[in-house]
């Protein structure tokens, strides 16, 4: 019984400290959090980030995996309340190759997802970036069209 209430002790001490401190209180989850539209603008989406990448894929052909892109806040986290405009473009384009497929949605909860895109050229190292007002862009890893 005496190691329950110690514990407990414990417990309310930490939750005391942190409650002073929206930093450690958001990455605890504790109180406001890392969620889009919370009082900590820490919440808020200030870049795109690529969380599945563009695959190998044949020239023409629809990507067999959706790529995806999250709206992320500084701490990472995604920002769920976040359902702006995001755009893919190709920002590394060896071979002046035509992007297609659905490359403009709405995010939904904060992630954009790109399910029908085709690249128009077989070619090595075609990078795209994401862009949504005045989100910071991100770019996809290196990929590659095959003929």
């Amino acid at each position: 019984m005496r190691r329950v209430m110690t514990g407990v002790l414990i417990l309310a001490t930490v939750a005391a400290a942190v409650a002073c401190d929206p930093t450690t209180e958001a990455i605890l989850g504790l109180g406001g959090g890392v969620s889009g539209g919370g009082g900590d603008s820490s919440a808020v989406a200030t870049r795109l980030v690529f969380t599945q990448q563009p695959q190998t894929t044949q020239a023409t052909a629809a990507m067999a995996t959706a790529v995806l892109v999250e709206a992320q806040n500084d701490l990472g986290a995604v920002d769920t309340s976040y359902n702006g405009l995001v755009t893919l473009a190709l920002s590394s384009n060896p071979d002046s190759a035509a992007l297609g497929g659905n490359f403009s949605v709405s995010a939904i909860f904060g992630v954009a997802t790109f399910s029908n895109l085709t690249i128009s050229k077989a070619d090595t190292g075609y990078v795209l970036t994401a862009g949504s007002g005045a989100l910071t862009a991100g770019f996809s890893s290196k990929f590659t069209i095959t003929p």
